[in-house]
């Protein structure tokens, strides 16, 4: 059997369990980066607050402007091998040495040190750049329901919770330690080679549907210009945007939190855990409930709680840990919700492909992780500067302005970004004014529409 197939199912099936298989280890170390990068970078590494910031925020920069380039040439690829095998082969290969973002020679100068975090910076978001947005547009091209394509956002994530729930505890632990970096050294060199491992392995069996859209050359600006002039795009990503600064925010902030406003640097790896688990978990549930509410239903449900868990947070200090961890366990509903934005998004490249002709789903995936990039930016930069100018001391007793800092990043500005984002979510009108489904089912107890086709009329 050769690269390209004529069987959607095939492909999807096969597109889903290599990217189940290859993003376990990847989601190890993930964990680790999102949920104690920055307090690593502080307090082990002892860079500044403001210069952590500043290098995340322009790293998610340069990963939103080369998942440009790479989607561009993705879809436009023509080969044996497909459009997009090889740009997840290279990607996966990549990810080998992604522990030097982690492990610094000793006897760095702080300017080297800065000059060697960037370097690993641009590396793991070029190599998770070449294998996502490939693997995910393959996802968008193969699966046709709004179920399947909601799938893809749910069972990565549950599989992976072993591995979630085991990286929270030992970056616990490793932040406890007398040597953080030595602690670390032997799971995150092994969480670099299982990547690459696992791609070489099973490569031979991912597949690629035959190339169907208009062969015209466009000038690659021009097409984003296109994908951004669709309005239900827009709306779909500001909201996108909305979550991903929420969601960042609450990570970034969690290890501070615990360490210098409640006094609980034990019951780090527990907020996460309960967080990532009941995500992971409760996201099947939102999964059951698409044929009973439909994907945008779900979606602003979970936003509405996203606001309640950032209006909640700044009570933390008088609530103290058990209000921290009921708010741990609702962010987790909430979060399990929005695996359905990535299904919606196909349906709107659905609806472009019908309009235009052309199969976009390269530059969909390139705009959606780009605006993803762009909030966690926002919020690793802001995070940084506010902990700089309130005279955070890495380690050491905090102020109360530091403290105050601490809260605010984590509440405020989300309490804003969501609530514009569920002022979006709530005139998106794509579904009616189309006559797509968006999963729900008719009134009179029939299936719905395929995902991304008419509704009956």
């Amino acid at each position: 059997m050769g690269a390209i197939v004529d069987d959607p199912k095939l492909v999807y099936r096969r597109t889903l369990w290599f990217y189940a298989l290859t993003t376990i280890p990847l989601t190890a170390m993930g964990t680790f980066f999102t949920n104690f990068y920055f307090i690593y970078a502080t307090d082990v590494l002892l860079l500044a607050p403001a210069v952590v910031g500043s290098l995340i925020a322009f790293a998610r920069i340069y990963d939103g402007i080369s998942d440009i380039v790479i989607a561009t040439w993705s879809d436009r690829s023509e080969s044996r091998h497909g459009r997009r095998r090889p740009f997840i082969l290279v990607g996966g290969l990549m990810c080998s040495m992604l522990w030097v973002l982690f492990l610094l020679p000793d006897g760095l100068s702080n300017m080297q040190k800065i000059l060697w975090v960037f370097v690993g910076h641009i590396w793991l978001q070029t190599a998770l750049t070449l294998r996502s947005i490939p693997i995910r547009a393959l996802g968008i091209e193969s699966g046709k329901t709004a179920q399947q394509r909601t799938m893809f956002g749910i069972l990565i994530p549950f599989l992976t919770i072993p591995a979630v729930v085991a990286v929270n505890f030992a970056g616990q632990g490793a932040l406890q330690s007398d040597d953080p970096a030595a602690t670390i050294a032997p799971w995150v060199i092994a969480g670099s080679l299982l990547p690459a491992i696992l791609t070489l392995i099973a490569f031979p069996l991912l597949k690629e549907l035959p190339t169907r859209h208009r062969s015209v050359e466009r000038n690659v600006w021009k097409m984003i210009k296109e994908v951004l002039g669709v309005g239900y795009h827009r709306q779909l990503i500001a909201v996108q945007f909305a979550e991903s600064f929420a969601f960042t925010s609450l990570a970034f902030s969690v290890p501070y939190m615990l360490r210098y406003v409640l006094d609980r640097p034990d019951m780090i790896a527990v907020i996460f855990v309960t967080y990532l688990v009941i995500q992971r978990i409760v996201g099947f549930a939102w999964y059951k409930m698409i044929p009973r509410w439909g994907m945008r239903a779900i979606w602003s449900k979970g936003l509405w709680m996203w606001l309640l868990v950032f209006a909640c947070i700044p009570l933390v200090p008088w609530g103290g840990f058990p209000l921290y961890f009921a708010l741990a366990a609702l962010a987790g509903i909430a979060g399990g919700a929005a695996a359905v934005n990535y299904a919606m998004l196909g349906d709107i490249a659905d609806y472009d492909a019908r309009v235009s002709g052309r199969q976009r789903q390269g530059i969909y995936m390139t705009v959606y992780r780009l605006v993803g990039n762009i909030g966690g930016a926002a919020t690793g930069f802001a995070l940084g500067w506010l902990l700089q100018l309130s005279g955070y001391v890495p380690n050491g007793e905090q102020g109360e302005t530091t403290i105050a800092a601490i809260i605010a990043s984590s509440s405020l500005l989300p309490i804003i970004g969501v609530a514009i984002g569920l002022l979006i979510l709530s005139r998106y009108k794509l579904y009616e004014r189309e006559g797509m489904s968006d999963g729900k089912r008719e009134e009179d107890g029939a299936p719905g529409a395929g995902f991304g086709s008419r509704a009956p009329a």
